[in-house]
């Protein structure tokens, strides 16, 4: 139920949310829920020699963010290099052990509140490519498997609003945030059980949210419906 109220209310937010730093608070707030109090967003599309241009959202302060990418590039950061590797969310913990010793000075120069607390990251990919990176830590945080699909959700619902404030001539879609999510996981080849586990909801759901969605983009077939929401058309 905790969840379902997260994303209900994520949905809510984003709806009147007009600016990156609106979106950056809505996630916020839905990461509270899982302890995860500290964040940080990047447009990995802009990430150059600077990290400003690129900093979507933080809860550091913007200067202490700067002064970290001098000393250790989010450009090539282990995160950012899995995130651009996989598309699915990952610990902060588990990357620290893959790379083993090598590379351990990395994690020193962690901001503290990133350094002395687990957390989450999730990537967005767009056309193939990296476009978000969103670090989520906090003390005692819940990491679990639930708590990772919900962020993942979370932050490709934000990023999808983002591209669309980006672009004033993209219309509003007419899927509501839940139809728009059910097309998304299909479209990763999940079923409607897959769905359903995912976003704790029933499969029974996931088709009425999907059978809304198709009725709303004037097509017979959920893979019509996939084709014309990956469009654009959404």
């Amino acid at each position: 139920m905790a969840v379902h109220e997260a994303l209900k209310e994520l949905s809510m937010q984003l709806t009147l949310a007009a600016s990156a730093e609106d979106i950056g608070v809505a996630l916020l707030k839905v990461a509270k829920r899982f302890r995860l109090t500290q964040v940080l967003i990047l447009d990995v599309t802009r990430l150059f020699d600077r990290v400003g241009p690129a900093l979507i959202f933080a809860t550091a302060v913007r200067e202490d963010v700067e002064a970290y990418n001098v000393r250790r590039p989010f450009a090539d950061h282990p995160f950012t290099r899995q995130a651009r590797a996989s598309e699915r969310p990952f610990l902060m913990s588990a990357l620290r052990k893959k790379l083993g010793e090598d590379e351990e000075r990395w994690w020193a120069m962690l901001p503290p509140q990133l350094r002395d607390n687990d957390g989450i990251v999730v990537p967005v990919h767009d056309n193939g490519e990296l476009a978000w990176c969103a670090a989520f830590a906090g003390p005692a945080a819940d990491l679990s498997q639930s708590a990772q699909s919900v962020m993942s959700a979370a932050v490709h619902a934000g990023y999808s609003l983002f591209r669309q404030l980006l672009d004033s001539t993209t219309p509003r879609s007419p899927l509501s945030a839940r139809e728009s999510e059910c097309l998304r996981w299909v479209a990763d080849g999940k079923t409607d059980f897959e769905v359903g586990k995912i976003l704790h909801i029933s499969p029974r759901t996931v088709r009425f949210h999907i059978t809304n969605a198709k009725a709303k983009l004037g097509v017979s077939t959920r893979i019509q419906a996939v084709a014309k929401r990956m469009a654009g058309s959404q």
